[in-house]
């Protein structure tokens, strides 16, 4: 089997998508005062390095031996979505975002939105490769953003709804 180019350029740009990710999330950890919101984006910030350093070992190992390619049964069940649902009941995020003095409804929208993109990408991506293995890549792929969307929509949506319901000021 040969190489599959469109395959590595997905995988490219998919690394300098999570790349952008992971500088976005640090970078915004710096805007929030409140210290769970703040390591909340630090934690995004590291699971997107994560997610960079996991397509650049897969990219290596698909252009070292594609006929070989396969995704293991553990990465194809790993579930990012239980750490969002960890993470909320133990600190009880929701609470706290709502007790920050003014919610930064942008940020969590540009966040949101980030993770959809991403979400949409990796499904945009199963159509463009032929081969089975990469299909399951990045329908993983897709699944995990999805996790982070479905947080970052529902914490934007249920702000956005009790900022507006503030006094004018917040």
């Amino acid at each position: 089997m040969s190489i599959n180019q469109e395959a590595i350029n997905i995988l490219m740009y998919a690394a300098e998508m999570e790349k952008s990710g992971m500088q976005f999330f640090q970078e915004k950890s710096e805007q929030f005062q409140n210290p769970v919101t703040k390591k909340l984006f630090k934690d995004l910030a590291v699971i997107e390095q994560g997610h960079y350093d996991f397509i650049m070992q897969e990219l290596k190992r698909y252009t070292d031996n594609p006929a070989e390619f396969t995704v293991s049964d553990e990465v194809k069940a790993h579930d990012e979505s239980t750490f969002f649902a960890q993470r909320d009941e133990a600190e009880k995020l929701d609470v706290t975002l709502t007790e920050s003095q003014v919610p930064d409804l942008n940020v969590l929208r540009m966040a949101y939105l980030i993770e959809r993109d991403f979400k949409e990408f990796y499904e945009e991506a199963v159509d463009l490769v032929e081969e089975p293995e990469l299909k399951s890549l990045f329908t993983m792929l897709s699944k995990w953003e999805y996790g982070h969307e479905r947080l970052f929509k529902a914490e934007y949506d249920r702000l956005k709804k009790e900022y507006l319901k503030m006094p004018w000021g917040g």
